[in-house]
């Protein structure tokens, strides 16, 4: 229900344009970059977004303008503890076992942007209240298994590991002896479209470069996780005359 009521601002803001088409419109082009914050786990993501904005003036102190931003992506590599240690030791006490894991986020957002600026000679501050939808990919996946012990260090891929357990699992089959599960963690690839807010302010100077702090509270879903966001943008203006 929350995407329906974005959709609809979405909807009513370009419907409210276009019956407003005598106020100044403008243009934007520009980069945000940022960073994402996984509320569960801690992690941090810095994306880098293109972004593109189309808005109107209809005063000197109020705008709306719809914002898009797309292309942003990160990609992480980490290590941690991997494995159920009661069935690594089964196989052997003398094992000391690790993962290296890959995943990435990605994060594309559409907003619409209600604008209150103050003018002054050379420049207006401005803050806004945006609502819109982002759309969130996630993957992860074990890149490689890491084996220690007095003697080695290996690393394996998690489809070696799999088959290794397959193997050991036929061989205690044969005897009569229970299974082990290594609890090799899953791959994941999950994409989830949610409600966003958006807290904007900055400054635009000779009505043409605009710069901007952006605070996303926490959105999300339990499939891709829960991320808050803080971003810093430039956009090069491009205004029409007035129709």
């Amino acid at each position: 229900m929350k995407i329906q009521y974005a959709i609809g601002a979405l909807i009513g803001a370009a419907a409210f344009c276009s019956l407003n088409a005598s106020a100044s419109q403008y243009l934007g082009v520009g980069a945000e970059y940022g960073v994402l914050k996984e509320q569960y786990s801690g992690a941090e993501y810095p994306i880098l977004n293109f972004e593109t904005r189309f808005g109107m003036d209809f005063s000197d102190r109020f705008s709306v303008e719809v914002e898009g931003a797309v292309l942003g992506k990160d990609d992480r590599e980490f290590e941690g503890g991997c494995l159920d240690p009661g069935a690594v030791e089964r196989i052997n006490d003398d094992f000391s076992v690790g993962c290296a894991y890959l995943d990435s986020v990605s994060r594309q957002a559409v907003t619409v942007n209600f604008v209150l600026s103050q003018p002054f000679a050379n420049f207006d501050l401005f803050t806004c209240l945006g609502v819109g939808a982002v759309r969130t990919s996630y993957t992860f996946t074990v890149d490689s298994v890491g084996v220690s012990s007095t003697e080695a260090f290996q690393e394996y891929s998690a489809a070696d590991v799999q088959r290794a357990e397959d193997q050991i699992n036929f061989g205690l089959s044969l005897i009569g002896a229970d299974p082990i599960d290594l609890q090799l963690p899953d791959d994941i690839s999950e994409t989830s479209i949610d409600l966003l807010y958006s807290l904007e302010g900055g400054i635009l100077i000779d009505d043409t470069h605009r710069l901007s702090v952006t605070w996303n509270p926490e959105y999300g879903s339990e499939e891709v996780g829960k991320y808050k966001y803080v971003g810093f943008s430039y956009s090069w203006l491009f205004r029409f005359d007035d129709f």
